[in-house]
């Protein structure tokens, strides 16, 4: 699977999942929807429950584990939670490089 295909599950997992933790009909979230900051449609909680079920759609899907916790999660200009396709795009790289 290339990163593209992989991150296009991944989206829609997220998607899914945010749906989920906030009752609300995923049909407005896309790629642009932010994860963190002005907007965001989880609050901390909710970012942390994607996180962890992320962890297991990883196993369960790809074989692997996914780190989320690295030095540019803490950088408010390149986090990969900044919206929910920079965190598809970060966690399909680790998915398809690993």
């Amino acid at each position: 699977m290339d990163a593209e295909a992989a991150a296009r599950d991944i989206e829609a997992k997220i998607r899914d999942l945010v749906a989920f933790i906030t009752g609300e009909d995923g049909a407005g979230l896309t790629a642009a929807s932010p994860l963190v900051g002005d907007g965001a449609v989880v609050d901390s909680q909710g970012l942390l429950e994607i996180m962890l079920a992320l962890e297991d759609f990883a196993g369960e899907r790809f074989g692997k584990p996914f780190d989320w916790m690295n030095d540019a999660a803490f950088s408010s200009s390149r986090s990969p939670y900044r919206s929910i396709g920079t965190l598809a795009a970060h966690m399909a790289a680790q998915m398809v490089d690993a």
